[in-house]
């Protein structure tokens, strides 16, 4: 109600004819905004706090995903040369993408070298102070092929208990034969590609037979290589057999052999 001009009262009806209320002495109004060309402006909104619904933008922290849930999607700036997109230290920035789309993310491995980086350079000094990435083995009381690991999968090293690495020779097979000399240097066998041998002066030389590379000399006093006297043995590890020669101290004797491939 309202008191409009010589104190006569007046009641203002609406378009549905319903009479207008007042509060406070100001006119209560009920106003539908319709936008076409209309622009709004200086609207402050104090507070918004979202639904966490499937249909809404918010989610609740550790609430589970499901089919059909909506959401904002966060952008990120491709960036093809690694570099910062902000001005100083605490700005906010935009995440970054590299040219194939991946995220870039800062990696905590350096790849630098120096002694207080992971990784270094054959030949470099080592230094008491020298940091590196630790490889880790799994330590087994009996060597055994990991659970689950099949030919060529990537697995792990294995020690014993004592931290020893486990190592295997790798040999699968292996042959034997024997070989003479005349006294002028003989090589011990053909292009035989192997892994060790074991070579053994024969039990009914006479004489002496040394081993070694190209040029050996059975003399005792000033000659090279390795003396076998009648039923020595000798092993070592090569990688072909025609690396290693035998010169016996007597026409027609030699050694005879065992390499393992």
């Amino acid at each position: 109600m309202a008191n409009v001009g010589h104190g006569i009262a007046r009641q203002i009806i609406d378009a549905d004819g319903e009479a207008v209320t007042v509060t406070g002495g100001k006119l209560d109004v009920n106003a539908e905004l319709i936008i076409g060309d209309v622009n709004v402006g200086n609207i402050d909104v104090l507070s918004v706090i979202p639904g966490t619904g499937a249909t809404n933008l918010g989610k609740e922290e550790d609430a589970a995903h499901t089919s059909g849930d909506v959401g904002v999607m966060p952008l990120a700036v491709r960036n093809d040369t690694r570099g910062t997109l902000v001005s100083q230290t605490a700005d906010y920035s935009p995440l970054q993408l590299n040219s194939d789309g991946d995220l870039r993310v800062e990696s905590n491995i350096n790849a630098a070298a120096g002694t207080t980086k992971a990784f270094n350079q054959g030949g470099a000094t080592t230094a008491s102070s020298q940091v590196g990435v630790v490889s880790l083995a799994k330590m087994n009381d009996v060597v055994s092929n990991p659970a689950g690991h099949a030919d060529n999968e990537w697995t792990y090293l294995q020690t014993n208990l004592e931290g020893a690495l486990y190592t295997t020779h790798g040999v699968t097979g292996g042959a034997d034969g024997v070989t003479t000399d005349d006294t002028n240097g003989t090589v011990l066998g053909g292009d035989v590609i192997c892994q060790k041998i074991d070579i053994q002066a024969q039990t009914d030389n006479t004489g002496v037979i040394a081993v070694g590379f190209t040029g050996v000399d059975a003399t005792i006093a000033t000659g090279t290589g390795i003396i076998l006297y009648p039923g020595d043995t000798y092993s070592l590890e090569i990688n072909n057999l025609n690396l290693i020669y035998i010169e016996s101290s007597v026409n027609g004797e030699g050694v005879r052999y065992t390499y393992f491939t």
